[in-house]
């Protein structure tokens, strides 16, 4: 049967007016939290992090393109635990995005949604360093957290694309079962460093250690954020050669002299190990981060390097 033409004309205006399902904006203030997102929203959002995984999350700096960012979201996703606190609210005040702002539903401070450890009470002065009144934010180097933190992303884009909560909840399944069973290998791979005492350059592994049952019994820094005095670091010497420890662990962005001096001076393995997705290459999701983690960690601790 054929149409006049006036008829197809009107057709095709119709469905080029008819409106198009626009993916979500989801911007988040560390590439961990943009992998998870994505693993979640899949080709329902689409996804930026604020920040390098190669950077210091505590130091970030407002840019022009993050404001850009922030302004056009529909979700923003932060760790929290005022880990963004130095440059995030700027950010916010000077994107002008109400969605996105706390208290609304496009806000969403994921250190709310886990247990943090190492919650502090009373008051708290520069002396004390660099401390978090509400807990150690860097709860997402555990997987478990991890699973807590996709199932809060879950639910908040089912809030907000309700057309979508089915998808997002079939993505969560199948992202809680990919980590589990990966977490069974990696657990099976560190048991051999099951209690075993571990020195820490900063307090940011106390969750990576419960996740894999090892010790962190000191660290470099004698405050978190204040670097080590030679007193210091005579006593980390004591400690080391009385306990016997033989790994210590660090971020890549730490300097390298007080750990490489230690070795010098005890021999004790030093391990610098990713904190981020995409802070190296090879680091492109949740799942490879903790590949590197253990591998690193795994092969320092047995090798004979001095």
């Amino acid at each position: 049967m054929k149409y006049p033409f006036s008829i197809m004309v009107a057709s095709l205006v119709l469905i080029l007016s008819a409106p198009v399902h626009a993916a979500l904006s989801v911007v988040t203030t560390t590439e961990d939290l943009a992998s998870i997102a994505r693993s979640i929203g899949g080709d329902r959002i689409t996804v930026t992090s604020l920040t390098r995984g190669s950077a210091d999350p505590h130091f970030a700096v407002a840019k022009p393109s993050m404001i850009r960012r922030v302004y056009s979201a529909d979700l923003l996703v932060l760790v929290g635990a005022e880990i963004e606190v130095g440059w995030l609210p700027a950010l916010l005040k000077s994107a002008r995005n109400s969605k996105v702002l706390p208290g609304n539903a496009g806000y969403l401070d994921l250190s709310e949604h886990v247990t943090l450890k190492g919650a502090i009470s009373g008051p708290i002065d520069r002396s004390m360093g660099d401390v978090h009144a509400r807990g150690n934010p860097h709860y997402w180097l555990d997987p478990y957290n991890g699973i807590k933190m996709a199932t809060a992303i879950k639910n908040r884009l089912g809030e907000l694309d309700t057309e979508n909560k089915p998808y997002y909840e079939t993505r969560l399944d199948q992202f809680n079962e990919a980590l589990l069973i990966k977490l069974k290998d990696w657990q099976a791979r560190m048991a051999p460093l099951s209690g075993m005492p571990v020195i820490a350059y900063h307090t940011s592994f106390i969750y990576l250690a419960e996740a894999f049952d090892f010790r962190i019994v000191d660290e470099v820094e004698p405050r978190p954020g204040i670097s080590p005095s030679a007193a210091a670091l005579g006593k980390l010497v004591e400690h080391i050669r009385q306990d016997h420890i033989e790994l210590l662990i660090m971020e890549p962005w730490y300097e390298r002299r007080s750990s490489q001096w230690l070795q010098e001076q005890t021999g004790i393995k030093v391990a610098v190990i990713p904190q981020s997705v995409n802070s190296q290459a090879g680091i492109e999701d949740y799942f490879s981060l903790f590949d590197t983690i253990v591998l690193e960690m795994t092969e320092t601790r047995s090798s004979n390097r001095n």
